[in-house]
């Protein structure tokens, strides 16, 4: 396999660099991409367009993203690297069946990235490090294939959304008897805050680090929050869990207790952390 010559066909079949412990999230992932490139993609991409622009991109020749997607991101990184390959990398095999035609696919496992080293001239991982069990592995894998002087990007969260509506979702959830998700990886505490990503990106052997941050402040609709709810993610999943009867309870007790909320509650206050950071000249092993 090679992907700085792939086509933009059908994407890579798992192979040995697939994880059991990223497995079930991805399989999630490929039955909710439909809804993840509908309602949430496009909430991300301004925040992931801002990423790319602090990227110097414009003489790039091969741009890895990392976490891609639906590829929504995919179109920013062409306009910022005119005349790069974009490799379009994800764990999740539905989500890549959605990117754009025309970009090279691969479907890894992220902490085993299948390129030679110093291959890459910038690498882009927007929402998706706190995916994967030992980001840390991560970094030091993107700064492998990443050529000396080449550059990465981040973005991560301030930790897991805890807004009010949504939290009413989810102790609903609770209260009706839902299964938990008991096999997701995803984990924010390592990186959620910009100190913690700076000492990864030091760490993996990453240099001239910047961080900085930006407010979140989603304003849901009722019925934008109900639908996301309840077509992507863990509240979906959790629902599914549900006999019919007690899914039909749930879902009349939640709409009771999101009709009783404030608008405010609604509104979700995280804060997005950005980083960027240039591959030493050193190999890190």
């Amino acid at each position: 396999m090679s992907a700085l010559t792939a086509g933009g066909g059908e994407p890579e079949e798992p192979g040995s660099s697939g994880s059991a412990d990223v497995g079930p999230l991805a399989t999630r992932y490929d039955a909710d991409a439909a809804a993840y490139g509908d309602l949430w993609a496009p909430v991300l991409l301004p925040f992931s367009r801002r990423l790319v622009d602090a990227l110097p991109l414009a003489g790039a020749r091969v741009v890895l993203d990392l976490g891609a997607g639906t590829g929504a991101l995919l179109g920013e990184i062409r306009r910022a690297a005119p005349r790069a390959v974009i490799i379009a990398a994800d764990r999740s095999e539905g989500m890549l069946r959605r990117i754009p035609a025309g970009f090279p696919r691969v479907v890894i496992d992220a902490r085993t990235i299948p390129l030679a080293a110093a291959r890459v001239d910038a690498a882009v991982l927007a929402f998706m490090l706190f995916h994967v069990p030992g980001p840390g592995r991560v970094l030091a894998e993107t700064r492998r294939v990443l050529r000396a002087g080449g550059a990465v990007g981040t973005t991560t969260w301030d930790g897991p959304p805890t807004f009010a509506a949504q939290m009413a979702w989810f102790e609903e959830l609770d209260a009706h008897g839902a299964r938990p998700i008991a096999d997701d990886p995803t984990d924010h505490r390592p990186l959620d805050s910009p100190g913690k990503v700076a000492r990864l990106l030091e760490e993996a052997g990453f240099e001239k680090v910047r961080t900085w941050t930006a407010p979140f402040d989603r304003r849901y609709g009722r019925q934008e929050l109900i639908d996301k709810l309840t077509g992507m993610g863990s509240a979906k999943h959790r629902l599914a869990s549900l006999e019919p009867g007690a899914r039909t309870e749930f879902l009349r007790a939640v709409r009771r207790r999101l009709e009783a909320m404030p608008v405010e509650d609604f509104v979700d206050r995280a804060t997005i952390i950005f980083a960027t950071a240039v591959a030493g000249a050193g190999q890190k092993l």
